[in-house]
């Protein structure tokens, strides 16, 4: 999932993880989560919490409480000159890492992998709830429409360059 082609050479869930998957002729889609953020934009991020840490005190904030702004500003960032926040992740055996990887990119929206990402490159796309919580169906509705707004805005710039062909 996530666009797993390598062995950790760059963290899954990336624009950079997408690319490398779409240059190999065997892979014909990738699969991804998606989680909205708390002001309604669609992100990809596998884990229900980014994991950080400030001043020796580890934070863990769930990804649907942050706003989009402030989802982007961990780990490495798009734009050179923005400081970044740590971003970790926990090991299955329980030790807490900073998450390097050879390569690596930003985090990035769900209209980001729509724009940037090979046409040729299918996707399977989850749309991730925490398994513990019982959500009213008014939130999963939100995220459905997040979704499907991106989605729809798409469509249409795509058939608007047709009428131009």
């Amino acid at each position: 999932p996530g666009a797993r082609v390598g062995a950790a050479r760059e963290r899954e869930n990336t624009l950079l993880s997408f690319g490398r998957a779409a240059e190999h002729a065997a892979v014909a889609f990738v699969e991804f989560d998606v989680q909205v953020t708390k002001d309604g934009c669609p992100v990809i991020f596998h884990d229900d919490f980014i994991l950080t840490q400030k001043t020796e005190v580890l934070y863990e904030m769930r990804v649907t409480d942050l706003l989009l702004e402030e989802f982007l500003s961990y780990g490495v960032q798009k734009e050179p000159h923005k400081v970044s926040k740590p971003l970790l992740r926990r090991m299955e055996d329980g030790r807490v890492l900073t998450w390097s990887t050879e390569e690596d990119d930003y985090l990035c929206t769900l209209q980001e992998v729509f724009e940037h990402v090979s046409p040729h490159l299918g996707f399977n796309i989850e749309l991730k709830f925490d398994d513990n919580i019982i959500y009213p169906s008014v939130n999963l509705n939100r995220a459905l429409q997040a979704v499907l707004q991106v989605w729809i805005a798409l469509v249409h710039l795509i058939y608007g360059l047709l009428l131009f062909i």
